[in-house]
């Protein structure tokens, strides 16, 4: 494979030489596998998507190349997990514990969401496998010019069928869509985008708060939990995603924000593109800024409807297509430019209070002898400081992750939003929380 980078992939490429662009999957697997399984799993996931062995060729100012060509199988890490390193069970605060180990998949995380890609080197994805004998955690990391959150949890579902297969595999057809770009009805960006774009922009804006250690965690609801926030969210004509941004801003408001949350949503493309990317490894996916008041004197309920009306509105074709035609401006721009630009705006100021994401990929949990426990996506693609929150619904239940430079902050505003989550829900039914779960 070997095309010009898209006018959106430029602009995630350039992001990447200023700001961190990178997000990871970490898996719960219960079963045993071992290295060179996991890396014959790990080649044959590549031969379908072939964005797995991408990397930058012929990098100039102004264009580049997105190519497999010459680009080594994706790296494995494997640790070895040591004594309290593990974390709890699905059902607990994996991230809390976890870090209690020399090894545990915190750190893991931690690590490896720093570190940067070689991006002419590539691949512009790699693994870890942190292994507990009975059970192993798989990390998968990425650069966001490669894939998105739903796309990664293909990739993990088409690892674990490989790494079960009863015989060996057959020859499989590469699983290639084009770019978002060129999905996109309108071949052009128009005047009118710019404006919509910088009005959006103009909606956010709060002081960075750079210069913190990275923190990542997990945590996850039980099923009979996420059953009940479903079934209330319905009753109430709202949605899951709407009332996790209610939460998150009541959350803010409890630890002294004045001012209405601006939440960023990253939205799904796959259903606006034609045609759809399906299943394919990519970026398929924009981001919206939604306004909720945490401190109106509204009900929950009423507040979270309002958020729905307010992400509904916000998710039409003709609010959502401005931010990805925009980015068909920025080849005027040497890519230098928009990385220093990047890099001094997020410097500056937050775009956004929080950035909370909801992504239900409807991937199997059995794989042979293998059990998908929990899953966990976890981004880091900000130097702002704001938490980064991914809810992922998966078999009945939520599992959560949360990055940040300010772990302390984070932790206590993932609890205040937790306790509110529950008291909407139900407080006869449902106990006290413990434990920031």
């Amino acid at each position: 494979m070997r095309r010009r980078l898209s006018p959106t992939e430029r602009f995630v490429w350039a992001a990447g030489e200023a700001l961190p662009v990178n997000f990871a999957l970490v898996a719960r697997i219960r079963g045993r596998t071992t290295p060179n399984l996991l890396c014959e799993a790990l080649s044959a996931a590549r031969r379908r998507h072939p964005l797995l062995g991408a990397r930058i060729g012929d990098p100039g100012r102004w264009q580049a190349w997105l190519t497999t060509r010459g680009t080594p199988e994706p790296q494995l890490r494997v640790v070895r997990a040591t004594a309290g390193s593990r974390g709890a069970s699905a059902d607990g605060d994996e991230g809390a514990q976890g870090a209690g180990g020399a090894e545990g998949w915190t750190r893991v995380l931690e690590e490896e969401l720093q570190r940067r890609f070689d991006t002419e080197a590539g691949p512009l994805a790699r693994f870890v496998m942190v292994d507990h004998g009975d059970a192993f955690d798989l990390v998968a990391i990425y650069h966001h010019l490669v894939a998105d959150g739903l796309s990664a949890c293909f990739v993990l579902r088409d690892i674990l069928r490989y790494l079960t297969a009863p015989e060996p595999l057959p020859v499989v057809r590469p699983l290639v869509a084009p770019p978002a770009d060129d999905l996109l009805p309108g071949p052009r960006a128009r005047l009118s985008d710019l404006r919509t774009v910088a009005r959006q922009m103009r909606e956010g804006g709060r002081p960075s708060r750079t210069g913190g250690q990275l923190a990542a965690r997990t945590w996850s609801l039980a099923a009979w939990e996420t059953s009940a926030l479903v079934t209330r969210c319905r009753a109430e004509g709202t949605t899951l995603q709407a009332a996790l941004n209610t939460a998150f801003a009541r959350a803010l408001a409890d630890l002294g924000s004045a001012a209405p949350a601006t939440i960023a949503v990253p939205a799904d493309l796959r259903r606006t593109l034609s045609p759809s990317p399906g299943e394919a490894l990519g970026l398929y996916a924009t981001t919206l800024l939604n306004t909720v008041d945490g401190a109106a004197l509204s009900t929950y309920w009423e507040t979270a409807r309002d958020a729905y009306a307010d992400i509904r509105r916000r998710l039409r074709l003709e609010e959502l297509l401005p931010f990805v035609r925009v980015y068909r401006l920025l080849p005027f721009l040497p890519r230098a430019t928009v990385s220093k630009a990047l890099w001094r705006s997020e410097s500056e100021q937050a775009r956004f209070d929080l950035s909370l994401s909801t992504m239900r990929p409807g991937i199997p949990s059995r794989y042979g002898p293998l059990c998908l426990e929990a899953v966990h996506c976890l981004a880091h693609t900000s130097l702002s400081g704001a938490p980064l929150i991914t809810a992922i619904r998966k078999d009945g239940r939520l599992f959560f992750g949360a990055v940040s430079t300010d772990g302390q902050r984070t932790a206590e505003l993932c609890a205040h939003a937790m306790s509110h989550l529950r008291q909407a829900v139900t407080a006869a039914l449902w106990p006290s929380p413990s434990g920031g779960r």
